[in-house]
């Protein structure tokens, strides 16, 4: 499966899909392919959580606020939402897939019904690494969910707007640039989890990065969709300003916070000797690198089932492993560029890059035995984390299609990457951020999520919705020039 948009279901996929919430008739889960089980489970999952765009209730706007105390539903409810069994049968990756709908909600209902009482169950069951790193990832992946429903919400009014507001395209360019970090995030998160599924030992060094780095990242987003909403004139009293603010007020509570983040980093410092390896799996020789390198590939090809051993490959996968995708993408033959100037600005900037991670390799193993009140390994830490983003970034990219695999996201996520570490840059022969933007547009437009996956939402709302939003903010751009975002590149 490549990584774009859904097509039209074929008729015997038709069938599956409920169109009305309820739970009679709901077709029994866990029986067929992992990959089916997913998708249906997601799907079943959003119809019974019902429409967002509704009055409050037990599963409308105000279940955020509500639902920070409630315990896990049982019934149909209890049933969808995975449990520690379905994470050994889906994987890691898979479960947090499922749950995507439950964190679009916002993150207190995903603390209350998914993080908190599977991080519990998962620290007392026999769910494997898969489970512990998952328990470990809920709270950024709940993080990144929750920031994709807040910035479809947000680019979907600009997009409306910008027909009679001219002055509201200046925020386009914001938007896209948040709409690659997320992208970026979800990545790392995804690789993190899969990862998980394809050893037995876990990657450690992969699970604090994504705990250290998200968090940061999705708190910019945060707070240019916030600007963003302020500008187009929308008050604190409007449904998008509300949910923003509950969004960071359940940030602690669900793992995703500064502090949260502070721990993440603290735990990448203890996981530094493990990025010394300058090749991943060059040291493997016969059977072990040719699995190695099989499962090196597999963790970046997300929505697909993994064919390596599950749980069995203790050690056919490292944190090395998947660091190396920034080389590898920073050696492909420049000849091969010379009629996509994004794909060739892409791999300058991949070697670039690759430069800074041979440098950075060297003082690894001796900051591993350093701790976080050493500002040097901090210092370190913090490199590497955004170094193992970008190179999820490419190697999701590198086996992605669609939209994924060209090269305009990875260009701008890239990009803001090198800007974060300070890596000079020779000056843009292009801007990836028009087509950026063109693709979250035309997802908002046919009610496509700002996932990796380009999953189809069942709630989109309506033309009329959009249209009563965009000439509630119509007012409040004449002045939207006065500030601009820190999602530009």
């Amino acid at each position: 499966m490549t990584l774009t948009r859904p097509g039209p279901p074929a008729p015997q996929q038709a069938a599956a899909v409920p169109a009305a919430p309820g739970c009679a008739g709901m077709p029994p889960l866990g029986d067929g392919p992992r990959f089916a089980d997913v998708v249906l489970r997601a799907r079943w999952l959003e119809v019974l959580l019902g429409d967002p765009l509704r009055p409050p209730g037990p599963r409308g706007p105000a279940a955020s606020a509500a639902g920070r105390e409630a315990v896990a539903p049982s019934g149909a409810l209890g049933a969808v939402l995975p449990g520690p069994a379905d994470v050994r049968r889906l994987g890691a990756d898979g479960a947090v897939r499922v749950l995507r709908p439950l964190f679009r909600r916002g993150l207190g209902l995903a603390h209350a019904w998914a993080v908190r009482p599977l991080s519990g169950a998962l620290a007392g069951a026999q769910a494997g690494a898969a489970g512990t790193q998952l328990g470990a990832l809920l709270g950024p992946a709940a993080l990144v969910g929750a920031a994709g429903g807040a910035l479809h919400t947000t680019a979907r009014l600009v997009d409306r707007l910008a027909v009679r507001a001219p002055g509201a395209g200046q925020w386009q360019p914001v938007l896209a640039a948040d709409f690659a970090d997320l992208l970026a995030c979800e990545s790392l998160t995804a690789v993190a989890l899969r990862a998980a599924d394809l050893t037995g030992g876990g990657t450690p060094a992969l699970t604090a990065a994504a705990g250290y780095v998200v968090p940061q990242l999705v708190g910019q987003v945060l707070d240019d969709l916030e600007l963003v909403l302020s500008e187009a004139g929308l008050g604190p009293d409007r449904a998008e300003r509300r949910a923003l603010a509950e969004l960071a007020a359940d940030r602690a509570a669900t793992g995703a916070d500064p502090a949260a983040a502070a721990g993440g980093r603290a735990r990448l410092i203890r996981a530094l000797p493990s990025l010394a390896d300058p090749a991943g799996g060059a040291s493997r020789t016969g059977q072990g690198q040719e699995q190695g390198h099989l499962a090196a590939r597999e963790v970046f090809r997300l929505g697909q089932a993994g064919t390596a051993s599950t749980g069995t490959g203790v050690g056919a996968l490292s944190t090395a492993d998947v660091a190396a995708a920034l080389p590898a993408a920073a050696a492909r033959p420049a000849e091969r560029t010379d009629d996509d100037p994004a794909l060739a600005a892409l791999i300058r900037l991949a070697r670039r890059l690759a430069g800074e991670q041979r440098t950075l390799r060297l003082p690894c193993p001796a900051a591993g035995h350093t701790g976080p009140a050493d500002a040097a390994a901090r210092a370190l830490a913090d490199r590497q984390a955004l170094l193992l983003l970008a190179a999820a970034v490419l190697g999701v990219g590198q086996e992605a299609g669609g939209f994924l695999g060209r090269p305009h996201w990875a260009l701008l996520a890239l990009t803001r990457v090198a800007r974060r570490l300070g890596v000079p840059l020779s000056e843009p022969s292009l801007d990836p951020a028009g087509d950026v933007w063109a693709e979250l547009a035309g997802r908002t437009r046919q009610g496509v999520d700002c996932d990796v996956y380009g999953s189809q939402l069942l709630w989109a709302g309506t033309e009329a919705e959009a249209e009563a939003g965009a000439e509630a903010g119509a007012g409040g751009t004449a002045g939207a020039g006065r500030r601009r975002g820190g999602g530009a590149t």
